[in-house]
């Protein structure tokens, strides 16, 4: 389960809620490994060219994108995807 690290540091107030729901639903743990991906392309990218650079920017945005969708799938109702 280390492709959800990133997003369990993000919201560790959801630990449950999101390892249960990776237990269960494939493309959830996909957009959590989604997540991770981005999380250490950001961190790249803030270490080559700093936190003001155009690539950091986007992944910054999508890491607030992926954060938007995985809190509306563990807020929905169950099978209500």
């Amino acid at each position: 389960m280390d492709r959800i690290v990133s997003i369990l540091a993000r919201f560790p107030d959801r630990e449950l809620d999101i390892r249960r729901r990776c237990a269960t639903d494939q493309g959830f743990r996909g957009i959590c490994s989604d997540y991770e991906e981005a999380t250490q392309a950001l961190r790249r990218w803030q270490d080559i060219a700093g936190a003001g650079c155009r690539q950091a920017a986007d992944y910054a945005a999508l890491l607030e994108e992926l954060e938007r969708e995985i809190l509306a799938l563990l807020d929905a109702r169950p099978g209500s995807r």
